[in-house]
């Protein structure tokens, strides 16, 4: 079992530039406050993971940071937003002192992350070289975890889980998918609001969206209805 020495990484756009994709349901303080208390959420599960040697936050978002430090994780400031992949080639430029590193991305818009997730994760790069994910629903990355620290190059963006699975067979690596159904669920779009708010779970997003009245405000589009009922019946 490993040892302290896997990092939790969280990459966390700006709050103004957060979840611009869900202008149609929630206006730009709306949004900037989701993005906050998703934040909250998921820092609050890696809080509770004791197998970790710490977290480190990227951002240039001065509110973000200071969420960050709160919560004792150690801050890389940008000056402007660099982009998911910039900012964990950060992150492996920053542990190059210890060369067995591990490290578990989680993205800041996953608060139903659980503890018991990252240590998942933690376990599946037990033994360097190693590589673990968790596809999202639309074939992006919703976990990325690898040992040693630069093993890869992060890849996120369009089709992102294929790119690493891709990266790791590069280098002689079987990847180690993670299937966790409740994870594929990321908070980019009208439905997975939706979705997310159909769960149920006891986190502050969670809270934070039913007092918003999320589902009277969706159910007032009937162009997203179907599209519900297909995610909700593949939760």
């Amino acid at each position: 079992m490993t040892g302290p020495d896997v990092w939790a990484v969280v990459l966390v756009k700006p709050f103004h530039l957060a979840k611009q994709r869900l202008a149609g349901v929630l206006d730009a303080g709306e949004r900037s406050e989701l993005a906050r208390v998703m934040l909250e959420d998921v820092l609050t599960a890696i809080d509770a993971c004791d197998r970790l040697a710490g977290v480190i936050v990227v951002t240039a978002d001065r509110a973000a940071a200071a969420v960050a430090r709160r919560h004792d994780a150690i801050v890389l400031m940008e000056t402007a937003a660099i982009g998911m992949n910039a900012a964990v080639a950060r992150v492996v430029k920053y542990l190059t002192g210890s060369l067995d590193a591990g490290i578990v991305v989680v993205p800041a818009d996953l608060p139903h992350v659980s503890p018991e997730d990252i240590e998942e994760m933690i376990d599946l790069i037990d033994h360097a070289p190693a590589i673990a994910l968790v596809r999202s629903t639309d074939g992006g990355t919703n976990l990325l975890a690898f040992r040693p620290s630069g093993v890869i190059a992060a890849s996120f963006g369009p089709d992102s889980f294929n790119s690493h699975c891709d990266a790791a067979v590069r280098k002689g690596i079987t990847p180690t998918v993670y299937l966790a159904p409740h994870l594929s669920l990321d908070i980019d779009r009208r439905d997975d609001l939706a979705a997310f708010v159909s769960r149920q779970s006891p986190t502050r997003t969670h809270a934070y969206l039913s007092r918003l009245n999320i589902q009277a405000r969706l159910s007032a589009h009937p162009s997203s209805a179907l599209s519900l009922v297909s995610v909700r019946r593949e939760a």
